[in-house]
């Protein structure tokens, strides 16, 4: 028997996840797996692949002050503190702390997907 809810987000009348659009997670699908015993599906979030940092417009740089937070920074430059991935991901830091640790250091601000004037890759 089909899952109704599982047809609802196959047809795509409800999202297939439910993190706010300014999530790193938004459009990551949610996936299932089936233990094959008669137990319900267990569901587990899908792979997120960062994207390589030339693929993405650049907004600008910042040079990092000894009081600098990402969060603060995402809501200086794409005004949204909740986007501070976004600055993570464009530098690749798989610790994103580690971005704001060293004063003088140069990172690379992205531009937000679909901002007019700015091409992306």
């Amino acid at each position: 028997m089909i899952d109704p809810l599982q047809a609802l987000i196959a047809a795509g009348a409800v999202p297939a996840n439910t993190f706010p659009p300014n999530s790193r997670y938004a459009s990551t699908p949610i996936l299932a797996h089936d233990p094959g015993d008669g137990r319900p599906a267990v569901p587990y979030l899908g792979r997120r692949l960062v994207p390589q940092p030339d693929s993405l417009a650049t907004l600008g740089e910042h040079s990092v002050a000894g009081d600098d937070r990402l969060d603060n920074l995402a809501a200086t430059y794409l005004g949204d503190p909740e986007l501070w991935w976004r600055i993570a991901d464009a530098n690749l830091a798989a610790h994103p702390d580690e971005l704001t640790s060293t004063v003088g250091r140069r990172l690379k601000v992205p531009a937000p997907p679909g901002m007019p004037g700015v091409e992306h890759a």
